[in-house]
């Protein structure tokens, strides 16, 4: 159900007031105006979150108590790094098992944001299935490292990334590290050093965007940081 025919006449629905405040964003970073393009995006996203979770009809139908969950960011989005055409990570997390209302919370917060253009990839998956899938991929325990708390249960987000670090990254940090060198090493064979191209790509390619997530995901896996700041107290930088 499209979220237009939810809202009453003549109130402005969450995802209309976001698609309002994106394009101010927009405008006021075209004039000179805004200088926190990504994070301010990121702050926008999060409002939308919050308040379709407050107000939700399927959620209140769900024991939070009994079972727990939370909406969680993960990827550019988890570290507040949301570029204007970039894809919006999400993660519906539940500590027990994923209940039958979970596909009509996601129709009910997730599918008015592609009413209105933006791209939005979700996952629904209980804390024992997350923390067993990331063992086993690694691509998506990158996602993970960078995970960011929204809304719901705080401390289902807390006991994710407990788990995270206790049962994936402990007993492997070389191996995921190694692996990370790795994948390094092939994405610059294939997308070639940019200072030497004449149209790099500013993401994959060498020196680029990937290059700095890699950085961010090791020493999140080593030093267990929270900030990208941190990357310099820990000598990093």
């Amino acid at each position: 159900m499209s979220e237009s025919k939810t809202i009453n006449s003549g109130h402005e629905s969450p995802s209309e007031k976001l698609k309002k405040r994106k394009n101010k964003l927009i405008s006021d970073f075209l004039s000179g105006k805004e200088h926190s393009f990504m994070e301010r995006h990121s702050r926008i996203l999060n409002d939308y979150f919050l308040e379709k979770f407050e107000s939700s009809i399927v959620a209140s139908k769900i024991n939070i108590a009994k079972n727990p969950y939370a909406i969680i960011a993960l990827g550019g989005y988890g570290r507040e790094e949301q570029c204007i055409h970039s894809d919006v990570d999400l993660l519906f997390l539940f500590e027990k098992n994923v209940p039958d209302e979970a596909d009509d919370i996601i129709q009910e917060i997730v599918y008015p944001l592609w009413d209105i253009g933006l791209d939005v990839g979700h996952s629904t998956r209980s804390l024992k299935e997350c923390v067993s899938i990331s063992g086993e991929d690694f691509v998506i325990l990158n996602s993970v490292l960078d995970a960011r708390f929204i809304c719901g249960m705080s401390i289902l987000y807390s006991e994710l990334m407990k788990q995270i670090r206790e049962k994936v990254i402990n007993g492997q940090s070389n191996k995921i590290i190694n692996w990370l060198v790795e994948s390094n090493l092939k994405r610059h064979k294939h997308f070639g050093d940019s200072a030497y191209l004449l149209e790099p790509n500013i993401k994959e390619g060498e020196g680029g965007l990937r290059d700095y997530h890699t950085m961010l995901w090791i020493a999140r896996i080593k030093y267990n940081i929270k900030q990208p700041r941190d990357l310099e107290y820990f000598g990093c930088l």
